[in-house]
């Protein structure tokens, strides 16, 4: 019995799980294929007995692009009811709790499926990145679950077939071959920017130009936040609108994994080139051009993620030094999870420094076995913080460069933030816009609340609506940060939009005083303006940090209709929650 895996994400996480399961399918014996939704033959839906679904969710609960061709077939209204009553499936939901809509695109395509008469194998599994094990906390779980269910429903045996012989345990996506120049007759060209081949076969992928870097937060703060500016032609965007970006690997990674590999006496020449070809699964568009391996090093592998489970299965399969080999195999266990918390997500250890603690087992790695190990680099989502209206053809993003201390005496860099704040001006940056989450009405009177950089987004919108000639007089800014003189990004816009365009500009400046003060204590003391919003068909939109700070205006603006209404606690919450199905209250907030 065939078993059919299909994934829809922005980033890639999900194609990362979907091929994992694929590949425990084809170790347990069983065939199986897997694709992106969109490239999956619809034709084939009503034949299938089993299907696994891996979904990740965007914007408000929406479906990601390479799952929306799928989706709106499943929602036609002819379809009868009975159409995939001989379906089988599961949903693996990748989200993020920290999100509103948290896992509405699995949510909504197991609905469906029912609807459609299709049989749910095991309860729909919500992963979430937020957890200290991270998606893996479900995941692994789930998939446990669903082998048990099949291997039951099915009468499958669905134990791992693992050989004596190591490489027979793992499974290749790709064949990959290591060509010499010569053989090329001219065709290779040292490409700067492996992703352009993209902007060729997709018109949405834009490159900029970065014209400005700077710092907003002071010299001697504590977080280095850039407002870093680039143009672009033919870019179409609204306010609220985010971006995706690619960035690459800073050159002190790549060296350290030339080093480590030349350490363990596996010799890895950075200019050997390489043709990936497919074997089991479609290769990327960007694997399908000739590249060098320090190209795939610089541009393509995450040399900064954490390893999961998953990485350490395929360790242990090659692994032979005994010490080694049993504490990879303890990683893979559900008993060992703790440990691997422990060793992994507690202190944010990385892959290279995995091979570092591994070194007999790194010294049995070739290109081969990298290309199954390693996880290609994932997009960043950006708000975008400007207006074509005012700025034409540029894009600004207000971005907090990600640096922090673990027990690890190397300090945790985060990617992309770190690679953009190197940036200077004339350097090219690799992009494309996507419809973000808020939908902002003019017309209607606008409470804004973002602390930090959850400004980015309401820079957009007020510039945008001043750009009309609008008067910001029904608009409120609540932004939150330590210190007026430290980190109070673009003062300069919106002090001159609240003395020339009316904004009604309100900064809470935690530490400028003994006591703290916060976004919420502002709103309270503001609650009668807020409420003669509220009373004219406003809309609150918070944008931020999702630790403390959206509970906590939440529970403030209860209070306010409590004080303003004299209602009760639950009429207050109600009010609310109305707002919020009404999408007059939006909030955007990350991890």
């Amino acid at each position: 019995m065939k078993i059919t895996i299909l994934y829809g994400s922005e980033t890639g996480t999900a194609q990362d799980v979907a091929e994992q399961i694929w590949k425990n399918a084809k170790r347990k014996g069983l065939e199986s294929n897997v694709s992106a939704m969109n490239d999956y033959n619809i034709q084939d839906l009503d034949s299938e007995k089993i299907i696994v679904f891996v979904v990740a969710t965007t914007g408000q609960g929406d479906p990601p692009n390479n799952m929306r061709q799928f989706w709106r077939f499943l929602l036609r209204k002819n379809l009868p009811t009975t159409l995939l009553v001989n379906l089988n499936y599961g949903i693996l939901g990748l989200g993020d709790s920290s999100y509103q809509k948290f896992n509405f695109a699995a949510k909504k395509l197991n609905k469906r499926l029912m609807q459609l008469g299709a049989k749910e194998l095991v309860p729909l599994g919500l992963a979430d990145d937020q957890h200290d094990l991270g998606i893996d906390a479900v995941v692994d779980p789930w998939l446990e679950q669903m082998w048990m269910k099949i291997n039951n429903t099915f009468n499958i045996s669905t134990t791992d077939i693992i050989t004596e012989n190591n490489k027979n345990n793992i499974i290749e996506r790709f064949h990959i071959s290591e060509i010499s120049k010569n053989s090329l007759n001219n065709e290779y060209y040292s490409i700067h920017d492996i992703f352009m081949e993209e902007i060729y076969t997709n018109n949405e992928i834009k490159v900029g130009t970065i014209i400005e870097n700077v710092r907003t937060t002071a010299q001697d703060h504590f977080q280095d936040v850039r407002l870093i500016k680039f143009q672009s032609d033919n870019i179409n965007y609204q306010p609220g609108d985010i971006i995706y970006i690619r960035p690459k690997n800073s050159q002190k990674q790549i060296e350290r994994f030339f080093n480590i590999f030349n350490e363990n006496n596996v010799q890895l020449n950075p200019n050997i080139l390489i043709q990936v070809s497919e074997k089991e699964i479609k290769v990327p568009i960007v694997l399908k051009q000739t590249l060098t391996l320090y190209q795939i090093v610089e541009q393509y592998w995450d040399l900064s993620f954490k390893p999961r489970r998953s990485t350490m299965q395929l360790l242990f399969f090659i692994s032979e030094n005994k010490l080694e080999k049993e504490k990879l195999y303890e990683f893979t266990t559900a008993n060992g999870q703790e440990e691997l918390y422990n060793y992994i997500n507690r202190p944010k250890r990385n892959i290279l420094e995995l091979f570092a603690d591994f070194p007999y087992t790194t010294s049995k790695l070739n290109i081969k076995l990298l290309f199954e190990i390693m996880s290609p680099i994932k997009p960043r989502a950006f708000s975008i913080a400007s207006s074509l209206r005012i700025t034409k053809n540029e894009i600004h993003l207000l971005v907090a460069v990600v640096k922090y201390k673990t027990k690890l005496v190397e300090p945790r860099y985060g990617l992309c933030s770190n690679w953009l704040a190197n940036l200077v001006k004339n350097d090219k940056v690799i992009f494309w816009v996507q419809k973000g989450t808020f939908k902002f009405e003019y017309n209607k009177p606008m409470i804004f609340i973002g602390p930090g950089t959850g400004i980015a987004p309401f820079r957009s919108a007020l510039l945008d609506k001043s750009a009309l000639n609008d008067n910001l007089n029904n608009c409120i800014l609540f932004f939150g940060c330590r210190n007026k003189e430290k980190d109070y990004h673009c003062k300069d816009d919106f002090e001159y939009l609240s003395l020339e365009k009316g904004l009604n500009l309100f900064c809470a400046f935690s530490r400028d005083q003994e006591h703290k003060i916060y976004v919420q204590h502002i709103i309270h003391d503001q609650k009668t303006l807020c409420w003669e919003f509220l009373s004219n068909n406003g809309n609150i939109y918070l944008a931020g940090n999702s630790k403390n700070m959206p509970n906590c205006v939440r529970e403030e603006f209860i209070n306010l209709v409590k004080d303003m209404t004299k209602s009760t606690q639950k009429d207050a919450e109600n009010f609310i929650k109305r707002l919020e199905n009404e999408n007059r209250y939006q909030v955007e907030t990350w991890g």
